[in-house]
């Protein structure tokens, strides 16, 4: 999978490119789920309200407000309702994720498809990224809106311009790293800055707290140590970067960057998807774009591939739903909820690591681009 430039949709956005898989179908027929049922009637569609459920991190939140302002474009008057659920990657925040996707438990996706099947639900809202290629069967996934950045970046801490002695050995290497290190019970309850009550403030560092200077990881001395919860991301780190160290981060954005920022954690920097932060408000935590360029791959470091779909916003939905379809297609004259161009290039990126039979547990990532010949082919 060669690396290659930001996509950048431009012209034809009827015709679809070819791409072709070995694949078997989009469909998982797992031992125990609940069989697909149709949702309840109400007496008259017009008045039914659109039921969606979602993880309750306030990046969860804010793609459902991404959805609904898009629905709310066609369908002005149509009620809808979000429906928070707290799933098994939310619950246990402990265990590592590769641990954790070895159980055969859809982490992200699988309660909520649940209630999806029992007809409690309309849909679901899901990061594209954490959605298994292979879904359950009376299922289906659709691909909304535009797609957000791809990329992953890096995020330094902020750090207190303080001469104590305590603080400063609290961020060192050499000792106890977690001597000091507060539980992640007591890091969740402290106010999150990804909320949006929060960011609505407006908060800005203290006088005696300051955003870090842009570093790259490359700056970054031996036993530096990086923070994700992901095996792609550590493994093309560990590659590049062999002096730095990999530390498991896990929680959500919010929790992560509280994280960051306490010294007791020790942490020099962390990744994540840049999408989430820019979907949260927090764009200005980014001090590094992870975008391989022409000269890295001529050294041979290997390229900063992002996850399959990162980016995407993936809708869940029942098969044979009808009323649901019908709201996602466009009027004449309007663009629906699905993008062509979109849904073909996350299709395309799920195909490839269904065929590889990938998944969170494996070290897969991606590169996808257009070719905009007469052909409108898509490469990855």
């Amino acid at each position: 999978m060669a690396p290659s430039p930001p996509f950048a949709p431009q012209p034809s956005d009827t015709t679809p490119p070819a791409i072709t898989s070995t694949s078997p179908p989009d469909v998982l027929q797992p031992a125990e789920k609940a069989s697909a049922s149709k949702p309840p009637r109400s007496p008259s569609d017009s008045l039914r309200t659109l039921q969606i459920g979602t993880r309750g991190s306030a990046l969860a939140i804010a793609q459902v407000n991404i959805f609904t302002s898009i629905l709310t474009t066609l369908h002005p008057t149509l009620p809808t309702k979000t429906v928070p659920i707290s799933v098994a990657g939310d619950r246990d925040k402990t265990t590592d994720l590769h641990t954790l996707a070895q159980t055969g438990k859809s982490l992200w996706t699988e309660d909520l498809e649940v209630l999806l099947l029992k007809g409690e639900i309309d849909c679901i809202v899901h990061s594209l990224k954490d959605v298994p290629t292979k879904v359950v069967t009376g299922c289906e996934i659709k691909i909304v809106g535009d797609r957000g950045e791809r990329r992953d970046c890096v995020v330094f801490p902020k750090r207190s311009n303080t001469t104590d002695p305590a603080v400063n050995e609290s961020t060192t290497h050499n000792g106890d790293e977690n001597s000091n290190k507060p539980t992640d019970a007591q890091i969740d309850s402290t106010p999150d800055p990804s909320e949006p009550s929060l960011r609505k403030q407006k908060i800005t560092p203290s006088s005696s707290s300051t955003l870090s200077p842009p570093r790259k990881l490359s700056d970054l001395p031996t036993n530096s140590i990086v923070g994700t919860s992901s095996i792609r991301r550590s493994a093309m780190i560990r590659r590049r970067y062999p002096h730095l160290r990999i530390q498991d981060v896990r929680g959500n954005i919010g929790t992560r960057l509280r994280k960051l920022d306490d010294p007791a954690y020790g942490f020099d920097c962390i990744i994540l998807a840049a999408t989430g932060l820019q979907r949260l408000g927090l764009g200005e935590r980014i001090s590094e774009w992870l975008d391989p360029g022409p000269e890295e791959e001529e050294e041979g470091k290997g390229a900063m591939l992002y996850a399959v779909g990162q980016g995407g916003i993936g809708l869940e939905i029942r098969e044979g739903d009808e009323w649901v379809q019908g709201l996602l297609e466009g009027r004449e004259g309007q663009r629906g909820v699905v993008v062509n161009r979109v849904s073909w290039e996350c299709q395309a990126e799920r195909s490839l690591l269904r065929t590889l039979e990938g998944g969170c547990s494996v070290p897969v990532g991606v590169s996808c681009s257009w070719d905009d010949n007469e052909d409108s082919s898509l490469s990855s």
